[in-house]
């Protein structure tokens, strides 16, 4: 009784895809690009906002993944998760939710500006109109994925009360839909290979090639958005080398794009994040030398 008690937990622990939490990660972008990086009040102000927002991306797994259980039980993968398999009730779920939701809003309530929970339930409504009906939209459905990671910015902003440069803002729009283009792409090719059933998303308005072209053309209007925002001074500041920084941002966006398009592994943004080594180094070569050109 005991072992099955622990097991329903973990089956809890995983609905809400606490490995997804990373993605929440983009809420520290307003205090890194802000200069406040060494402000305790910044710190202590974002990461409260990205415990709410942990919070109520885990309320919208659970939601997504009681909407799509029956298409999930056909996937080879997917199959395995709690509701899918039958480990865990869509009414567990459902309660788990609306527990998530309440924790996530509290927090913003209590601790951080008004506007911040505004963001969040813009987040929540905009997410559940995803998971009902907009994310079978082709170009649509990822265009609302990228506005959710905006939106996180924007809540580290008013969080630590950061104002953020246009050029942020385009860029992480931009990121998260080049990175949820990827990811359809490697759905389309599954369903290509019958590895995948179409299942909850319709792939058929997209196809290889008009995926790889999207890619090309997002990765170069990227470089080109971060080499304009190094150039821009910010706060009367004007830093002269930070230029230098658009280069392990290329050689991520290319990296990225042999990993889609040579050995299509774009399936898990996330997964590639926490295991691919060049990313990792880029990433921290990328925050190293933005640190020390900005903050020293």
């Amino acid at each position: 009784m005991e072992k099955e008690g622990k097991e329903k937990w973990k089956d809890m622990l995983r609905l809400l895809r606490p490995h997804q939490w990373i993605k929440n990660g983009v809420v520290f972008l307003a205090m890194i690009f802000g200069g406040r990086f060494f402000d305790a009040d910044c710190w202590l102000a974002t990461s409260l906002a990205t415990i709410s927002f942990c919070l109520m991306s885990s309320c919208i797994y659970c939601i997504n993944d009681v909407i799509d259980c029956k298409y999930d039980r056909i996937d080879p993968v997917k199959c395995k998760r709690p509701i899918a398999s039958g480990r865990v009730s869509a009414s567990e779920a459902l309660v788990t939710a609306l527990v998530a939701a309440l924790l996530s809003l509290a927090v913003s309530l209590v601790w951080l500006p008004a506007a911040c929970t505004g963001v969040l339930a813009a987040y929540l409504c905009l997410n559940i109109l995803y998971c009902v009906a907009l994310k079978h939209v082709v170009l649509v459905d990822v265009m609302v994925i990228a506005l959710g990671f905006v939106l996180r910015l924007e809540a580290g902003g008013i969080a630590s009360h950061i104002w953020l440069s246009q050029w942020i803002v385009i860029m992480v729009f931009l990121l998260a839909l080049f990175l949820a283009l990827a990811k359809r792409r490697h759905e389309v090719v599954l369903v290509n290979r019958s590895e995948k059933q179409e299942g909850r998303r319709s792939v058929t308005g997209y196809t290889v090639p008009f995926l790889n072209a999207s890619l090309s053309m997002l990765g170069a209007v990227l470089i080109l958005g971060y080499v304009m925002y190094t150039l821009q001074p910010r706060n009367g500041v004007e830093y002269e080398y930070l230029y230098v920084t658009a280069l392990p941002v290329l050689f991520g966006i290319m990296r990225y794009l042999q990993l889609t398009i040579v050995e299509n592994r774009s399936g898990s943004p996330s997964k590639i994040a926490y295991s691919d080594g060049p990313m990792l180094i880029t990433g921290a070569v990328w925050f190293v030398s933005f640190m020390l050109l900005v903050y020293w």
